[in-house]
């Protein structure tokens, strides 16, 4: 079980005194690169951008300019982040209104995770909270306990909430098919990668009529495989094992093309990865953003730390907040 967060932050600054903050926070045992190959080569990325101009015409040629798909994922997340706030605070603009405007307050998707027992006190109080959304995590318990705990959650949020299912890869064919036909009757929003083979999905969804969600198999394939896919629903979207900000429209674009729903999701960011995210969502998606897992850190390197516990984040909250840099140790 991860104990302890660790991550790198970029800090670009203008001649004129602007600034940008991107955080590269590899993820143990889903990041294809470990913290130190991301460390040496941010320090690198941070060598070739001093004394570089990144004020192009428009962002999109900025964020173009600076991108390397080979790249670890988590330091070109870092890198476009950093740029694009950059670019807002030299404009006195806000990241989401650089990247095309998006609303002032993001959804958010409540979490229940498996060895979480107090199932119905939970739903009661992210039903009456006015969550739009709540993600169960199946997959660790028997088929038969995993249903009946669907059903009990289906029972308590009703048609008020939508009920999203996560078993990240738990499941064979026939296991995942049992499930299915045990909740055939409660509606859900979807089932995110429910297979240890998961060439099978699609094929999945048209012989249940579950609908299920990519998250792990956006890292393994390209967006335009979308177009090939049926009974997807939603991809699930984290930019920090994606890479930088225009690989992550990408998908929103070839997403929303083929009418599958975009949801971003965080991968224990820090309020600076954070606060990107909320920006991104608030441009990019109308789906509640899951973003549970910044609410498990004991501290955070923004103060003050944004508030996630509501139903909703504020867009300008993170970019009010300072980055403490009291809290940083310089990487050699």
């Amino acid at each position: 079980m991860l104990s302890e967060r660790r991550g790198l932050v970029l800090r670009l600054e203008g001649e004129r005194g602007d600034v940008g903050w991107g955080e590269a926070a590899p993820l143990p045992g889903f990041s294809r690169e470990s913290l130190e190959e991301a460390s040496n080569d941010l320090c690198r990325r941070a060598e070739q951008l001093t004394g570089a101009e990144v004020m192009d015409s428009v962002i999109d040629d900025a964020l173009r300019r600076h991108s390397d798909a080979n790249r670890p994922p988590s330091v070109q997340f870092a890198v476009s982040s950093a740029i694009t706030e950059l670019w807002a605070d030299r404009w006195d603009s806000t990241v989401a209104s650089v990247l095309g405007g998006g609303a002032q307050a993001v959804p958010l998707s409540a979490l229940i995770r498996d060895d979480e027992t107090a199932l119905t006190d939970c739903a009661e109080r992210y039903r009456a909270s006015g969550f739009r959304a709540v993600k169960l995590k199946v997959g660790r318990r028997s088929v038969e306990e995993d249903a009946k705990r669907v059903r009990t959650l289906s029972s308590i949020l009703g048609n008020e909430v939508s009920l999203r299912l996560d078993a990240n890869r738990a499941w064979t064919y026939k296991q995942a098919a049992s499930f299915a036909e045990a909740i055939g009757d409660v509606p859900v929003e979807y089932l995110e990668e429910p297979l240890n083979e998961p060439d099978r999905l699609s094929a999945f969804a048209d012989d249940t009529g579950i609908p299920v969600a990519l998250d792990e198999t956006t890292r393994e394939v390209s967006p335009r495989t979308l177009s090939e896919r049926s009974g997807v629903a939603a991809v699930v979207l984290k930019p920090t094992l994606l890479g930088d900000i225009r690989f992550v429209q990408r998908w929103v674009t070839y997403a929303m093309n083929v009418g599958i729903t975009p949801v971003f999701s965080a991968a224990y960011e820090s309020g600076v990865g954070t606060r990107m995210l909320i920006a991104l969502a608030s441009v990019l998606s109308e789906a509640p953003a899951g973003l549970s897992t910044y609410t498990r850190l004991a501290s955070d390197l923004l103060s003050p730390r944004l508030s996630l516990d509501g139903a909703e984040a504020s867009q300008a909250e993170g970019y009010e907040a300072t980055v403490n840099q009291d809290r940083l140790e310089p990487v050699n």
